[in-house]
């Protein structure tokens, strides 16, 4: 090819859209933060995935960073960092923070069963997540959501008790909750 070819307009603008296109396919692909719908498996096992990991200098304290990834058979966290107290198979307490960061978990309450049977799936995201697994506490903050049941609560921030699946929520630009009727 001459050193002074320029490739025409048409066959450029061709190559960028493949090249965009193959891009997101890929950034998209590594990303399952942001996939959906979550997949809880039925086995016993927690995987934990990041970029990097260390241990702090208390007793069981790892923190992570970069693609923050914890997946267990009932409740999933994703984040741009995190920290974890507690044995990583089953820790006290979890704090993971992200654009935004993401919970997932299913409530198990033989009182709040939906009608098929299955457990109830609530998911939250916000700045900020703190997961409180001891005692099934659940805080947000920055811009949170928490979807259950058939609403959906966005606030600065939410505290939500899984157990007994009562929330506060309030800050700065209040809450706005909004409700899926069921015209049955």
């Amino acid at each position: 090819m001459p050193s002074g070819y320029i490739m025409p307009r048409a066959r450029s603008s061709q190559y960028t859209t493949r090249a965009a296109f193959c891009l997101l396919i890929f950034f998209c692909g590594i990303n399952p933060g942001l996939s959906d719908p979550l997949d809880f498996n039925s086995d016993d096992t927690v995987t934990v995935t990041a970029e990097r990991a260390w241990e702090g200098e208390e007793i069981d304290v790892v923190h992570f960073s970069g693609q923050f990834e914890l997946r267990a058979p009932d409740w999933y966290l994703f984040g741009d960092a995190a920290v974890v107290y507690g044995n990583l198979e089953n820790p006290d307490r979890v704090i993971v923070t992200g654009k935004p960061a993401r919970i997932s978990f299913l409530r198990d309450s033989e009182d709040d069963r939906n009608s098929s049977g299955e457990e109830e799936r609530v998911d939250g995201t916000a700045a900020k997540v703190e997961y409180f697994r001891a005692t099934d506490k659940l805080i947000m903050h920055g811009r949170a959501t928490l979807t259950r049941k058939d609403s959906t609560l966005t606030s600065e921030e939410i505290e939500y008790d899984v157990d007994t699946d009562r929330y506060s929520a309030g800050g700065a630009g209040g809450i706005n909750i909004q409700f899926t009727t069921d015209d049955d």
